[in-house]
């Protein structure tokens, strides 16, 4: 097994647990982790298969889990401008036009 990269999927596993918890600092301290653990990792050797397909898991998990609360978020800021009186904000398409 590599090193560098059992080092890699150890932090995106902390990542993962920090997304969890729901804390900004815990999840920041996390990812800056995963970076300097991925920049070990590269111009190395390549991993072995199941390593790969682990980080690969990894990635789509925390992926998923981040579009979750992205939408979490986008939800409860749409509640928020409508009970102060905001009015919706106006989309735009591909052709920056109004789809209003």
């Amino acid at each position: 097994m590599s090193e560098p990269f059992e080092v890699l999927l150890a932090a995106m596993r902390d990542e993962l647990a920090a997304l969890d918890l729901g804390e900004a600092g815990a999840v920041e301290a996390a990812t800056a982790a995963k970076l300097a653990a991925l920049h070990a990792c590269a111009g190395g050797d390549a991993p072995p298969r199941a390593q790969l397909d682990a980080a690969r898991a990894l990635n789509a998990l925390a992926a998923t889990r981040t579009a979750s609360l992205i939408a979490g978020v986008d939800r409860r800021l749409r509640a928020l401008a409508t009970a102060a009186g905001r009015p919706p904000a106006l989309c735009y398409g591909r052709d920056g036009r109004s789809s209003l």
